[in-house]
């Protein structure tokens, strides 16, 4: 019989161990390894044979971590994310949803892991249509609101320029590009760039080449 080959992402490292003991009594799952940074599940799962990987919303060091985690994992990979979160914050749940998660479940219910593994395998998540539909309306309308010169910056800054340099590439001045960035941060409703760009790339705004999308 095949087995799900599951990946499991949370800053709790105990509970991390109890979810592989708890895994390990079912005979079609297995788990292929485990992460508890961002930066290590990214480099992990880009790097494993993975079916399902259970990302908890609430990494180590922000809200929305186990989110930027998933988004930049589906850029590279296709691979069925399943969140395990804490909150019950419904904007939370639909930018799970916009980052590529297709299903998730409140972390207190531990016992439905193992079938809502299955289903998220199998595609038999019921609510994954009606949330990843409300959240890609929801994104099409902030990245659709972005001009031009605000996509420009964002793929400079994805390359790793600085605002300095920013400016000097677009022959702008410091405060117009700062200016631009804070409208940006605004639109996407983000309060830090890294992750409007990471909010943009997967709705391919910004190509891995680094060209701009025409409006």
């Amino acid at each position: 019989m095949s087995k799900i080959k599951v990946f499991l992402v949370d800053d709790d490292s105990q509970w991390l161990r109890t979810m592989q003991i708890f895994l390990g009594n079912f005979p079609d799952l297995t788990v292929v390894g485990t992460a508890t940074t961002r930066k290590e599940a990214v480099r992990k799962a880009l790097s494993l044979a993975i079916d399902v990987i259970l990302m908890d919303i609430n990494l180590t060091e922000t809200r929305y971590d186990g989110i930027f985690a998933a988004a930049e994992i589906c850029q590279f990979k296709p691979v069925k994310i399943l969140m395990i979160t804490s909150f019950d914050d419904e904007d939370i749940i639909l930018n799970a949803f916009a980052a590529g998660a297709v299903n998730f479940i409140p972390k207190t219910q531990y016992q439905v892991i193992p079938e809502a593994t299955r289903a998220t395998y199998h595609n038999r998540s019921p609510i994954e249509i009606v949330l990843r539909d409300y959240s890609r309306l929801k994104e099409a309308e902030q990245i659709q609101s972005l001009t031009r010169s605000e996509r420009e910056i964002l793929a400079l800054a994805e390359r790793g320029l600085s605002r300095t340099q920013i400016s000097r590439t677009l022959h702008k001045s410091e405060q117009t590009v700062k200016n631009q960035i804070g409208s940006i941060l605004k639109k996407l409703d983000v309060k830090r760039l890294k992750e409007a760009i990471i909010k943009v790339k997967t709705k391919g705004i910004i190509r891995p080449n680094n060209s701009i999308k025409k409006d």
